[in-house]
């Protein structure tokens, strides 16, 4: 399979047997594992299989049918090992692809179309752009705008009736009619809407069967209201509240599956509101309990229990552990920093953030970019690489409006993760080392050994070690005094050894450097608290909550004066 098969679309190992027309003849073929873009299958004593052909593909079970090409083949004594990508559209049947898989692939590989779900009387439509769900309509009445309004006791049945009867007469939207007839205010309907799609978005997750077809295809212009909902959470709210037993048993792994948190940051830092009950289930997974012992030790009703349980696992959150674990490959990750909710600063503060990083990652090198020295332990490479994915995980960003950033963030994310890659593997490490060495040749300029200096100054100080730390950060800011970032570490490290004082005085020249930058107003408000002058940390936390009003760490220290 290739290799953005296997990132982005889930595979599901089942065997089952079909023939394949080759040249006019048929041949017995069993498949080993299947996706909604390919298939890996074994085929019998078939002469020849050239790469890049195209072949039609009918399978009963799972249920393909389709066009598929030969992107790889290798020869065995029993027949040929093939592997085929598919080349017609992305469709399939519910019981052989789990929704929660098809949306997450959708979303990991930027899709752009309409996704159509039928089943019996229900057809429902949810539309994509760049992997984002934006939009979502329904067939059903009970979906339409009005009457989930109506039945939430948002507006009553004459508002209804006479909305409709304005819909028709101005041949607008029933939401249009609504807030012209006064009945709801425009910001209402923009909320409104964003209920009705998740509502029918949500309501997919309750078939027990039916059909799905994906067209890859540009978005109505005119038709379609944007918005921006997160995948992770739209599974995990649907899959919580169905109230069938017999779907959530039918997915779930045996009871005696030891669960896991993911191996992967990309499925662990994602854009999710867990509620008390998932988060104690989530608390229980260690790698060592077993699916039963979680649902018993959870105090909750074995049901709503197992329904977590299966939510987690689709969003891909926690995952059965299929063979033992070595200990040195167990995540630098808790369930607590998965629990723990982390504040998000304001607009301005992540596109910063993300600018700064994107126009130097590379520069950085694998270990720059992780914010590690070259010496650095293996268990130190770890905690580095989740704490990045951390924080620029795509998903956790979902909702900013610019494509631009998104394709930033999915380069940051991607380098990385490769950095970790090569860096975790020890071979691979000694290569790229003494690839640094070649180039390390070449005399280093200040500004070179400056941003050196500060990586390491960053391990030391998340290492505690302070006063290396601070001596790592004066040399940078040595080195190079024009870096605002290098004074302000400098001076936070000063104020951990409470030497306010001169640390007060380091981010006021990072502050001289780079004025609007709410992070450093706010630490220097908190330095004048400790120093006594309260005048002056208020002046800097009002200077900071303007630029960012929801700044953590100014509004703290504005609840201190």
């Amino acid at each position: 399979m290739d290799v953005e098969e296997k990132r982005h679309f889930k595979r599901y190992k089942k065997r089952s047997n079909f023939d394949l027309l080759i040249d006019g003849k048929r041949f017995r073929a069993e498949t080993l594992d299947y996706s909604l873009t390919g298939i890996q299958a074994m085929v019998d004593n078939v002469p020849v299989l050239k790469e890049g052909i195209v072949l039609d593909i009918n399978i009963s079970a799972p249920s393909i049918s389709t066009s598929a090409k030969v992107l790889w083949s290798r020869r065995y004594s029993s027949g040929f090992k093939i592997g085929l990508v598919n080349t017609g559209d992305l469709k399939g049947d519910l019981t052989d692809f789990a929704l929660a898989d098809t949306l997450i692939g959708l979303q990991r590989s930027n899709k752009t179309g309409i996704l159509e779900v039928r089943s019996g009387e229900n057809v429902k439509k949810v539309y994509i752009k760049n992997g984002d769900m934006i939009f979502a309509a329904s067939n059903r009445d009970e979906d339409r705008l009005g009457d989930i309004l109506l039945k939430e006791r948002k507006i009553n049945a004459e508002q209804f009736k006479r909305s409709v009867e304005e819909m028709k007469r101005a041949n607008v939207r029933q939401g249009t009619a609504l807030v012209r007839l006064g009945y709801l205010k425009p910001e209402e309907l923009v909320r409104a809407v964003q209920h009705q799609v998740e509502e029918i978005i949500i309501s997919l997750f309750a078939f027990e069967d039916g059909t799905f077809e994906f067209a890859n295809a540009p978005l109505p212009a005119n038709e379609v209201i944007t918005l921006k909902l997160s995948v992770a959470n739209i599974i995990y709210r649907g899959i919580t509240r169905i109230d069938i037993p017999k779907i959530i048993l039918l997915n779930l792994p045996p009871m005696d599956s030891i669960l896991r948190l993911s191996a992967d940051p990309l499925n662990i830092f994602q854009n999710i509101r867990l509620d008390m009950a998932s988060k104690k289930i989530l608390s229980l997974v260690d790698g060592k309990a077993a699916l039963n012992y979680i649902t018993f030790a959870s105090n909750l009703d074995k049901f709503d229990a197992l329904r977590i349980i299966y939510a987690l696992l689709s969003t891909g959150i926690i995952e059965v552990v299929t063979e033992k674990v070595k200990e040195d490959d167990i995540q630098e990750v808790t369930a607590e920093e998965i629990i723990e909710e982390s504040e998000i600063g304001a607009d301005t503060e992540i596109v910063k953030m993300i600018e700064d990083m994107y126009s130097k990652h590379k520069t950085l090198g694998y270990y720059g970019a992780l914010g590690l020295n070259q010496y650095a332990a293996h268990s130190d490479i770890k905690r580095a690489y989740y704490a990045e994915a951390k924080k620029f995980h795509p998903d956790k960003h979902f909702y900013l409006q610019s494509e631009d950033l998104k394709n930033k963030l999915s380069d940051i994310f991607a380098y990385i993760t490769e950095a970790f890659a090569v860096l975790s593997n020890p071979e691979k490490r000694r290569e790229y080392d003494r690839q640094l060495a070649n180039k390390g040749s070449k005399t280093l300029s200040n500004n070179e050994h400056a941003q050196m200096r500060f990586n390491e100054g960053k391990v030391e100080f998340a290492k505690n070690n302070i006063n290396d730390a601070l001596e790592l950060f004066g040399q940078a800011v040595y080195l190079d005094s024009s870096k605002a970032i290098y004074h302000y570490h400098y001076g936070m490290t000063l104020g951990k050894l409470n030497r306010f004082k001169e640390a007060v005085r380091a981010i006021e020249r990072a502050i001289n450097i780079e004025g609007a930058n709410a992070d450093y107003l706010a630490e220097a408000g908190h330095l004048y608290l400790k120093l006594g002058f309260q005048s002056r940390a208020k002046s800097n936390f009002e200077e900071a909550l303007e630029i960012s009003p929801s700044h953590a760490r100014a509004k703290e220290g504005m609840s201190l004066i």
